[in-house]
């Protein structure tokens, strides 16, 4: 039977291995102390580390009670985090906010950088176990360098498998082509191309403006989906109003954080300027 989440009390949970991605990277799979309601790629989980701090993490994949999480040490939070341990506890509320929507027998583009792969790949997961013979996966990820790209094996047992096709993108050159994953998508986009083509997109988000500006005046593009998942959020649950973007009032957490290409147009500081824990906008 599963059950859900409480919104605002966390669930004590067990983490039961740990794998480092690279010296700033690591995965922690998290033993859920029950079966939840599965959550859908692009929403996010609240971890608490006792003590120390809670934050917002995207959901990188669950079976059954384990829950994965993909986390950068970039902070307070964070750091306390990679002290922790294979056995030790941390706090999980969840699962919140929008998620990406998957359509069906389309060409599905997913671009992605940095710390915005981990819920990527869920969506690719699901893309993968849901497609149809029309559906076509190109999945496009740019990093600094090669020790940087995320779940490279994988991407590339997939392609092999003839499941996706992976263009990788490193800014030194030192793995796939060296530039931008967006300078792949614009090349993509002016072949003579006549399929509906879905972008769902997550990472940084000045990466994810120059995509949006790129793709937004291709008519056979049918939807954008962007996540601004790296913005802060607080309580998860729309309550605080600490992740509120100008100038409608959409909240992060609740209406977001994957939000479509007429939310993206009405976001005023996309790509630009994003708020701090104190409310003081910052430039991006």
């Amino acid at each position: 039977m599963t059950k859900y989440f409480h919104n605002s009390k966390p669930e004590m949970s067990k983490i039961v291995k740990i794998r480092e991605e690279d010296e700033d990277t690591r995965t922690f799979f998290i033993k859920l102390p029950f079966t939840p309601k599965k959550p859908k790629p692009g929403q996010f989980v609240m971890l608490w580390v006792p003590g120390i701090d809670e934050f917002p993490i995207g959901v990188a994949g669950i079976r059954d009670q384990i829950l994965e999480l993909c986390v950068a040490k970039v902070g307070e939070g964070t750091e306390a985090l990679f002290e922790l341990e294979q056995g030790d506890l941390v706090g999980i509320r969840g699962f919140f906010g929008k998620a990406f929507r998957i359509k069906k027998s389309i060409t599905h583009i997913i671009v992605g950088g940095g710390y915005g792969m981990p819920p990527l790949k869920y969506l690719i997961e699901e893309i993968i176990k849901g497609r149809t013979e029309r559906d076509e996966i190109f999945v496009f990820e740019g990093a600094k360098t090669k020790e940087k790209l995320l779940y490279v094996e994988l991407l590339e047992k997939w392609t092999k498998e003839k499941k996706i096709v992976f263009f990788p993108f490193t800014d030194d050159g030192s793995y796939g082509r060296k530039g931008f994953p967006t300078e792949g998508v614009k090349e993509y986009l002016n072949q003579d191309n006549k399929k509906s083509v879905v972008i769902y997109s997550a990472g940084p988000e000045k990466m994810m403006k120059i995509l949006f500006d790129i793709c937004r005046n291709y008519n056979y593009i049918i939807d954008i989906q962007m996540s601004l998942a790296d913005r802060h959020m607080r309580c998860g649950f729309g309550l605080c109003g600490a992740c509120v973007v100008d100038p409608e009032g959409l909240r992060i957490c609740v209406d977001g954080p994957v939000f479509s290409k007429e939310q993206l147009e009405r976001i005023a500081d996309f790509g630009s300027y994003s708020r701090l824990p104190s409310g003081r906008k910052e430039e991006i």
